[in-house]
């Protein structure tokens, strides 16, 4: 909101107060301000777009990681789910063995007393009635073998039930284990769902952002265009006080010769000029592939005004460094622009004459090393009207 209230504050400016006094210094100062501020919002929107991505980027992880979980859970289970069978099938087999058990033991217990009750003999009948010793022996041996078969087949039965508990506590300790690992990724996938809902929460904001910084973009676009709209009105009023008459938008008045070398006189050769108007490879990171304007490569020399007129610009200019635009006033709709200067020696609104010292050339903004960035405008003061400086100036 308070970004939105300064930026209405600035519009206002520009397409009202500033004309009260035709203050056009002001203005196009103001206006570079504005356009500073738009690339100062793109630049956030694009690190806003970086930051989406990235977010983007950890959502798919987390996405591929939070499927990864859940096909390991639905795997657990379906291990859990068969070990569930197989402990009750074992359940079902030892209880099946308890039930066979207990009817031997009870088939047993039913066999001796039937053997009693019905003329069965015990040991001591056996005693009694055996006629001699050898017949005794025999006798109690064919009762211990039946006992003895009984004993064995009941042993070898508790033995089965113990076999198929010990399979049973296995299956249930293999489990447990599985039951743990199940527990550890459902954890797991609370976890990567939070993340999940987080960097979409995040992605949406940063959307919101976004958003906010294209309309921010917009409006600085818009106040520009007006604030430059008024420029134009306000420079073809000052025509038409100076001659009388309305000249036709965008002539220049080149009566008045060529524009002045803006260096000192032995650097005014091609010899020095590093880098021509038109397409080029990008020679350092930020700057230009369409070169607007020549470079001519000195270090730290005195920098004059390429002809007489009024400064509109005088300060720092994203990617310019310390920057110096003139409107040359007697000559239409012609500007001169000095660029990655080390020191500005005028002011806005100031009047220069055609040679005089206004700076001095340097190494600021962004560049490779110390030298002058010259630009020629035809037309109006927008970077779109840049056209090749070598069709203006003299050079010896």
């Amino acid at each position: 909101m308070k970004n939105k209230i300064i930026l209405s504050l600035a519009i206002m400016m520009l397409l009202g107060t500033y004309f009260v006094n035709s203050s056009l210094a002001v203005t196009q100062s103001d206006i570079d301000e504005l356009r500073q501020q738009q690339q100062q919002a793109e630049r956030e929107k694009e690190e806003i777009e970086r930051k989406k991505e990235t977010e983007k980027s950890d959502l798919e992880s987390i996405n591929e990681q939070l499927n990864k979980v859940n096909n390991e859970i639905m795997e657990l289970e379906g291990k859990i789910s068969e070990l569930n069978s197989s402990i009750s099938e074992k359940e079902t087999q030892i209880q099946e063995k308890e039930v066979e058990l207990e009817e031997k033991q009870e088939l047993l217990k039913t066999r001796l007393v039937a053997m009693y009750k019905n003329g069965g003999l015990s040991y001591l009948d056996v005693l009694l009635g055996s006629s001699n010793y050898m017949d005794m022996l025999s006798s109690i041996d064919a009762l211990e073998r039946i006992a003895d078969a009984d004993n064995k087949l009941i042993v070898k039965i508790k033995e089965e039930k113990v076999e198929l508990e010990e399979i049973k506590k296995q299956l249930e300790d293999e489990k447990t284990k599985l039951d743990t690992a199940k527990a550890q990724k459902k954890a797991k996938n609370v976890e990567l769902t939070t993340l999940q809902e987080q960097k979409e929460s995040k992605i949406a904001s940063l959307t919101e952002e976004e958003k906010a910084k294209e309309k921010k973009i917009s409006e600085y676009q818009e106040a520009i265009r007006k604030g430059e709209a008024e420029i134009q009105a306000e420079i073809e009023r000052n025509k038409n006080k100076n001659n009388g008459q309305s000249n036709v938008q965008g002539s220049i008045d080149n009566s008045q010769g060529s524009l002045g070398w803006p260096l000192p006189k032995q650097y005014a050769r091609y010899s020095y000029i590093t880098s021509y108007f038109g397409p080029r490879r990008q020679p350092t990171a930020g700057a230009s592939t369409n070169h607007g304007a020549i470079d001519i490569g000195v270090s730290y020399q005195p920098l004059y005004a390429a002809e007489s007129g009024l400064v509109v610009t005088a300060g720092v200019v994203s990617g310019y460094g310390n920057f110096i635009m003139i409107w040359h006033n007697g000559r239409g709709q012609l500007y001169t622009a000095y660029g990655h200067l080390s020191q500005i020696l005028v002011s806005p609104g100031q009047t220069v004459t055609r040679g005089q010292q206004i700076g001095v050339t340097g190494n600021t903004g962004i560049t490779t090393g110390p030298h002058l960035h010259f630009e020629v405008r035809v037309g109006g003061s927008s970077s779109g009207c840049r056209v090749d400086p070598l069709n203006y100036v003299i050079i010896s």
